[in-house]
């Protein structure tokens, strides 16, 4: 006869494991700076350097294929934008010290400018063979992840756009 104590215990035991594990996991993907928190229902600080047509110089904001995009995400965490302008080398070292939270400028994935501090988005469009990235702070997993399922979702919209 089996000792249906040592089962039970075994069985609590694995379903405890279980719960820690789950509870561990609640919170993934993880932004260590809480950027996506801060920015809902709050404001989402966009660096951006003038590249037609993805980024505009307007008055008194930016306009074109990105700052759209932006816009249009922002009204999705419900958080207002603040804009702010440099050179993508002022606007990659504000990345790098998290004083923006995103970063736009017609960028490709074959910038220089990916560091371990500065992450890209997965392409959002291809257009003449480059593949184009908005730039944000390495390692905000849940903002990147929401950013990329916003882009996603308008991909085939973004692509209409920028055909000639």
């Amino acid at each position: 006869m089996p000792d249906c104590s040592l089962s039970k215990l075994s069985a609590s035991v694995v379903l405890l494991a279980w719960a820690l594990l789950l509870s561990a996991c609640s919170d993934f993907p993880k932004d260590p700076a809480k950027t996506l928190k801060k920015v809902e229902n709050g404001t989402l600080v966009v660096g951006y350097s003038e590249n037609p047509p993805w980024v505009v110089q307007g008055s008194p904001e930016p306009t074109g294929i990105e700052p759209a995009l932006v816009k249009a995400f922002a009204q999705t965490l419900h958080a207002r934008v603040q804009w702010r302008k440099g050179t993508e080398q002022t606007l990659f070292e504000d990345l790098e010290k998290r004083k923006i939270d995103l970063l736009i400028a017609g960028l490709t994935d074959e910038s220089p400018w990916k560091n371990e501090k500065a992450g890209f988005t997965r392409p959002f469009v291809e257009h003449r063979k480059k593949k184009h990235v908005m730039a944000t702070i390495q390692g905000e997993n849940a903002f990147v992840v929401r950013l990329e399922e916003f882009l996603y979702q308008r991909e085939a919209a973004i692509a209409q756009r920028t055909q000639p």
